[in-house]
């Protein structure tokens, strides 16, 4: 007899994993559904501000004349440090703040990508063997 009663038993847990398993697979392909819907509405849109707002990404030479610039103006202040202190001072309390609004942003743009890239909110994961 406990062989019968172990056969029910087996069906019915075969039974519950077969039921988690189909609502898994439904689950996932409504989310796979709904995902690539909406990234293909979001193609679409972008592409149609791309082309009404005549977007276009920059020329070599525009990534040239900005770093250029940017390398000569880093020169500059680096040899006269008073014409940087100079410039802090002239900062307004709008300027301080516009800045000190864009600091923040990057520091939260790299926080999030730490995250994302440690998979954890805190810390990173011991991949070292544990000794008790």
């Amino acid at each position: 007899m406990p062989v019968f009663f172990g056969s029910i038993n087996s069906g019915i847990m075969l039974g519950r994993i077969q039921s988690y398993a189909t609502c898994f697979v439904s689950k996932t392909s409504r989310l796979a559904t709904k995902t690539v819907y909406y990234g293909k509405v979001g193609a679409e849109l972008s592409k149609q501000v791309y082309l009404k707002e005549g977007l276009q990404p920059p020329s070599v030479a525009d990534f040239q004349k900005v770093y250029s610039q940017l390398y000569k103006n880093l020169l500059h202040y680096s040899v006269k440090p008073k014409e940087v202190l100079g410039l802090l001072k002239s900062l307004g309390k709008n300027d301080v703040v516009k800045y000190g609004s864009y600091a923040i942003q990057i520091v939260g743009f790299y926080s999030v990508g730490e995250i994302i890239g440690r998979r954890h909110l805190v810390g990173y994961k011991n991949y070292q063997p544990s000794h008790h």
